[in-house]
């Protein structure tokens, strides 16, 4: 018997007949999306506020312990992908491991929650969160999730990302002198030119 979880994925789940070119589109969200995430992040870093990126890697750190939470949870909750008992339909190829909970909707969902809380970057927060709803669906639709799985992401990193306003203060008084240095010192070596990739003391 169907429980409410497999319905609500029957549901999500791509039609017999479902348009080719929205399967493309799902295809691309559910896959490569993630990918412009850390991209944005170096963006924020190089030409954002100089005094936010103590708050960008705090974002990232907390989008790693996310990650390393879901492989915890993954330890003692176990639940096979939807073609892995041959429910639904399967239309991107992936390797038959543990469904619960969803590393794409964690990561980016986090990252998304943490530039928002941590004020890193609220615009560009709220559009991550956008962006990881699309994701969630996306492997919904193509199979690959259960709704279960992108609820329990979302809860995740919800949490991480109240994390991230924690380590705001323990990243600037540890981590930011040295990063701040360090990425100084290799524009500088590299020649980049301070007018394409400004300096710390250039910009206030």
């Amino acid at each position: 018997m169907l429980t409410i979880n497999n319905h609500v994925f029957l549901f999500i789940n791509a039609a017999a007949g479902a348009s080719p070119a929205v399967v493309s589109v799902a295809a691309f969200v559910a896959s490569r999306l993630i990918d412009l995430i850390p991209v944005l992040l170096v963006v924020l870093w190089v030409w954002g506020k100089p005094a936010r990126r103590a708050d960008l890697v705090a974002s990232a750190i907390a989008a790693a312990l996310a990650l390393g939470a879901n492989q915890l949870v993954g330890l003692f909750w176990y639940e096979p992908r939807p073609f892995m008992i041959g429910l639904g339909r399967t239309l991107m190829a992936h390797v038959p491991e543990n469904s619960f909970p969803s590393d794409h909707t964690t990561f980016i969902l986090t990252v998304g929650f943490a530039l928002v809380v941590t004020r890193a970057a609220r615009t560009w927060g709220t559009v991550v969160i956008a962006l990881g709803v699309l994701v969630a669906w996306a492997r919904i639709y193509l199979g690959l999730h259960f709704p279960l799985d992108v609820v329990a992401s979302a809860l995740i990193a919800g949490l991480f990302g109240a994390v991230a306003a924690l380590l705001v203060t323990p990243v600037g008084r540890w981590l930011m002198p040295v990063a701040d240095r360090t990425y100084e010192v290799a524009l500088d070596a590299l020649r980049l030119p301070s007018r394409f990739f400004p300096r710390r003391q250039n910009r206030g």
